[in-house]
Formats: C-alpha cells, structure tokens, sequence
C-alpha cells in the first residue's frame, strides 16, 4: 500500500488575499474509504483561497476521470468527472456549529483536513447509473442478457392466464 497522500491544507502562513494550488487526488482517498464502486482515480484539483481575517472561502474544480465498472455490461470504464464545489472555513471561539458547506475551526489551528469534503465532492459529482457511451458496452454480455431476457419471458405465464388457458383445453 502506497503512503496515504496529504489532503490537508496549512493556512498559518497564508496572508490576507488571494491564493492557489494545485494537487492530485489519488485512488487512496475512496480506498480508506472503502469505496468499492471506484477502481482508479486521475483528478486534478484546483484550489482558490480567499483568505480574510476571520474566514477562508475554498473553490474547488474537480476534473479528470474516475474508471468505474458499467452498471450496464459490467465492464471498467474511465468516467469523465467535474465539479465545482465551495467550502467556508471559519475562525470561532465556538466550534459547535453544525453546518455542511462551513468548517468552524477555533484559533488555535493552523490546518485542516480536507479529504472528507473531497470525498464527498467526488462521489457526489458521480450519477447514480454509471454506463459506458452508446456503442461502448461489450456486446457480448449484452446479447447474453438479451438472451436471458426472452428466455424468462417467453417460459413465463401468469398464473390467472394458466387457469383460462387450462379451461380452453
């Protein structure tokens, strides 16, 4: 197992004003995660920091592409990803504040993890039905579905039919 990458951001050091950055995100995120639906990751993140005295608003973008398997063939696939996405950093006395889009952080911390929220950035920015393009699904497997398919309906009767086609005899 390769080492775990670094996902948090140091802030101490960062004046007031505008900041950028850029980093990958890699297949580690989803494994700690145990995101078996994710096989590979190639993503770029592109981070923009707005820092003020009190907050931090972090724009993220989110492009590359995630290999998944097809929901319709089964068959691994890169999916073309992006995303953008905000998040508020703020400095508080108080860290009790439940809120999504807002990371409450008291004084005295000087970075914080941002791999969960990538996490979510990521999995959220996935549909529910992942499939290859149209013409991309192994034809194969879908010919034997398609077989398995007429096959299931053409033994099928139901059953009230059973009963009159019983009577017609």
């Amino acid at each position: 197992m390769k080492p775990q990458q670094s996902y948090e951001l140091q802030f101490i050091g960062l004046k007031e004003g505008k900041h950028e950055m850029d980093w990958s995100i890699g297949y580690d995120l989803f494994e700690d995660r145990q995101a078996e639906e994710i096989i590979d990751t190639h993503l770029l993140t592109h981070l923009s920091i707005e820092k003020k005295e009190r907050l931090m608003n972090l724009y993220f973008e989110i492009d590359g592409t995630v290999k998944v398997n097809c929901d319709r063939c089964g068959e691994s696939f890169d999916f073309q990803l992006s995303t953008e996405n905000e998040l508020v950093v703020r400095f508080a006395n108080e860290t009790d504040f439940s809120d999504d889009d807002v990371i409450f952080l008291d004084d005295s911390k000087y970075k914080v993890d941002l791999s969960q929220h990538l996490y979510e950035f990521v999995m959220t920015a996935l549909p529910r039905r992942r499939i290859h393009d149209d013409g991309e699904c192994n034809e194969e497997v879908l010919n034997l579905l398609d077989g398995e398919e007429e096959e299931t309906n053409e033994n099928e009767i139901d059953p009230r039919w059973e009963a009159l086609k019983k009577l017609k005899n």
